[in-house]
């Protein structure tokens, strides 16, 4: 009986022992498979931050870009406007009945009265977004925008100030970022070198006039008006607030503004082209207007060469005749 029980002992110590390994062995395995399997997870999960960040730092380069395209297509757009506007004045012979209308609309559309201006076609503000938009879906970005306002004014003699109000929306074709805003641009455009609507209708478009600011300092000195004459015969402009704003001019509108400018018409080059001297002043939109004045002669200026009595102090003029 004692050998047996001294077996029995040493198999239920043998089977002890292959419990403990085996349990062992058994959370050794399953802390392996536990460990394995949140590392494939934090893998898996960091990879995914990765494609994240990486989505959200092309939206975010693609913003810059856009930013930068919209201010460069908002001046284009807006200067090749201006110049559709003196277009659509030259070709019907007569002033635009709402100028900020009009230029909202060839801004956008590309027409005047819904006649398409050959200077905006693929060349307006919509067309330079819609382009954008095209590229954006490219690179999986969705891009659309809503034009809100469109300003036109003028605060100053030689520039024109012409706003843009717009909602954006920019995001990832996978909803990992999007970008949702409204944007103010700000055009401050010079009007040198722009075409005077008040030439092109006066004179049948047969002469233009572009916009230059004067190179004279003084009209008349010690009753020398051969600046002023210099003046005339280019056809500079001055700023004066007692004359219609460069906007004015495109509907026609004579009437004083504190963004006024005028210039002294030479009729000598009117006359080169078939066009017959009108006996007024020659403060231009008096030559070209119908305002009732009192008009002078200049002495030693050409025959051609009068100045109604209201400018004559501007010029300096003194030495007159009636």
């Amino acid at each position: 009986m004692g050998a047996c029980d001294n077996r029995d002992k040493n198999m239920g110590i043998i089977n002890q022992k292959k419990s403990i390994f085996y349990t062992a062995t058994a959370i050794a395995l399953a802390a392996i498979v536990f460990i394995s399997y949140n590392a494939y997870s934090i893998y898996t999960l960091n990879n995914k931050m990765d494609v994240v960040q990486t989505r959200i730092e092309s939206v975010n380069f693609f913003i810059k870009d856009v930013e930068k395209d919209l201010e460069k297509g908002f001046y284009i757009a807006s200067f090749r406007t201006l110049l559709s506007l003196n277009q659509f004045i030259a070709t019907n012979g007569s002033y635009i009945d709402n100028v900020s209308q009009r230029f909202t609309e060839s801004f956008l559309n590309g027409t005047i009265n819904n006649k398409m201006m050959t200077l905006m076609i693929a060349s307006t503000f919509t067309d330079w977004a819609n382009k954008i938009a095209i590229e954006a879906d490219k690179t999986d970005i969705l891009f659309s925008f809503t034009v809100n306002d469109v300003t036109l004014s003028q605060s100053s003699p030689w520039y024109v100030d012409i706003g843009l109000n717009l909602s954006l929306d920019i995001r990832d074709k996978r909803n990992t970022s999007y970008w949702i805003r409204d944007r103010n641009l700000i055009n401050r455009m010079s009007i040198i070198g722009f075409e005077d609507p008040t030439y092109i209708v006066g004179t049948s478009g047969r002469v233009s006039n572009v916009i230059t600011e004067t190179k004279v300092g003084q009209f008349v000195i010690g009753g020398n008006a051969s600046n002023l004459v210099i003046h005339a015969n280019n056809s500079y402009y001055v700023a004066h607030n007692d004359s219609p704003s460069y906007l004015m001019r495109f509907e026609g509108i004579f009437n004083a503004s504190p963004s006024g400018i005028e210039s002294l018409v030479n009729v000598e080059e009117l006359q080169a082209q078939g066009i017959s001297a009108l006996d007024r002043s020659i403060v231009d939109f008096i030559y070209f207007g119908t305002k009732a004045t009192t008009d002078y002669r200049i002495n030693n200026t050409p025959d051609w060469f009068k100045i109604d009595q209201e400018h004559l102090d501007f010029y300096g003029v003194t030495n007159i005749t009636v």
